[in-house]
C-alpha cells in the first residue's frame, strides 16, 4: 500500500482544488489499487474553495511545495510539468486526470490518463463516480457542482459542453438552481479588496511558445472598472511576476463576465501573444469581446500561432 498524493496545478482554481478533494474521497472509498488518497494543493486556496470547504466541514488539503523521488502521485486539472509542483521529474504519476491541452507530458510506465474535453476537471470527476460505481454524497454533489460552474463561468464559457449542461443537474440532488449557486459561489471571492498582485498572480499559468517562457494570467470578475483604473500598477506587478518566476513575457485577461468579454494586457516579449491573438501590446489593453476562456481562446491560439 502507497500513500498517493492528488492535487491540481499552481495557483489553484477551485477546479484544481474540488477535482483533487473529491477524487481522493472517490479513490479512498473504493480502496482503488489498494492505495490511500491524500488531497494536496499546489499553493493557497481560492477564498471560494476554503468557505465552500469549512461549510463542509472538511479540512483544507494540505499545501505542499515539492515532491520526493519516487513518490506516487495524481495530478488533476494539469499535465504540464511548469504548472505542476517541484520534483514531479522524478516522482511517479500514477494518474492524471485533465481537461487541457496535453503539453510536455512523458512517463516510464503506464497509467491511469483520463484527458476529456469539457469544461472542467470536476465535471469528469462527476462522471468517474459512476465508473467507481460510488454515489456521490450531497457534500460531493455540491463541491463538484461549484467548480464545475465557475470554471465554465456559469455555463457562459465556449468550454462548456452539453456534458457540462447535464452534470449542472447535481442542483437538483442539493436543493439549489446551478446558476445561482454557480455566481453566489463565484461572488464569495473579495474581489474588492484584490491588490493589483494579487490580480496577477491568483490564476496564472506558464506556457512556452516557440521556446519562450509565456505566462498567461486570467483575473475573473463582475466589473471590471476598478481594474482598468490601476492599469499602471497592474503592468508594474506583471513585470515584477515575470521576473521572479524568469518568463520571457507575460500576457494578463481581465475578464468580465458580466460583459463577457476580457480585456488582454501585454508585458515583455510577446509576440506569439500578439500574433496569435491579433492585437498588440497597447497601455490600457485590447478589450476582446466574447473571451472568456483562457484555455481554448487566448492559451490555445498563440500556441498554434508558434
Amino acid at each position: 500500500m502507497a500513500n498517493v498524493l492528488v492535487f491540481g496545478h499552481q495557483n489553484p482554481d477551485n477546479d484544481a482544488i474540488m477535482s483533487a478533494v473529491v477524487l481522493s474521497q472517490l479513490l479512498n472509498q473504493v480502496e482503488y489499487a489498494g492505495n490511500t488518497y491524500e488531497a494536496c494543493a499546489l499553493g493557497q486556496l481560492p477564498a471560494e474553495s476554503a468557505k465552500l470547504l469549512a461549510d463542509a466541514g472538511i479540512a483544507e488539503p494540505r499545501v505542499i511545495e515539492s515532491v520526493e523521488a519516487g513518490q506516487l502521485v495524481v495530478l488533476t486539472d494539469h499535465n504540464e510539468s511548469a504548472q505542476s509542483v517541484a520534483g514531479l521529474k522524478d516522482a511517479t504519476v500514477f494518474g492524471v486526470v485533465d481537461h487541457h491541452r496535453i503539453g510536455d507530458f512523458e512517463t516510464a510506465g503506464p497509467l491511469h490518463y483520463i484527458c476529456l474535453p469539457w469544461g472542467s476537471s470536476c465535471t469528469i470527476v462527476t462522471k468517474l463516480a459512476g465508473v467507481l460505481g460510488v454515489e456521490l454524497s450531497d457534500v460531493q454533489a455540491k463541491l463538484l457542482l461549484s467548480a464545475m460552474m465557475t470554471d465554465t463561468l456559469m455555463l457562459k464559457s465556449p468550454t462548456t459542453t452539453d456534458v457540462d449542461r447535464a452534470v449542472a443537474k447535481l442542483g437538483e440532488q442539493v436543493g439549489v438552481d446551478p446558476v445561482k449557486f454557480g455566481m453566489e459561489v463565484f461572488l464569495t471571492r473579495p474581489s474588492g479588496s484584490f491588490t493589483a498582485a494579487e490580480m496577477v498572480g491568483n490564476d496564472i499559468k506558464m506556457f512556452e511558445p516557440a521556446g519562450k517562457k509565456l505566462l498567461i494570467g486570467q483575473y475573473e470578475t463582475v466589473d471590471k472598472s476598478r481594474a482598468l483604473g490601476m492599469i499602471d500598477e497592474i503592468r508594474e506587478a506583471m513585470r515584477a511576476y515575470a521576473a521572479e518566476k524568469g518568463a520571457d513575457g507575460i500576457v494578463l485577461c481581465i475578464t468580465d463576465i458580466m460583459e463577457e468579454g476580457s480585456q488582454v494586457l501585454l508585458e515583455g516579449e510577446t509576440e506569439a501573444a500578439q500574433k496569435g491573438l491579433g492585437i498588440a501590446d497597447e497601455h490600457d489593453g485590447v478589450w476582446m469581446p466574447g473571451v472568456l476562456s483562457r484555455k481554448k481562446q487566448v492559451a490555445a491560439p498563440i500556441m498554434a500561432a508558434c
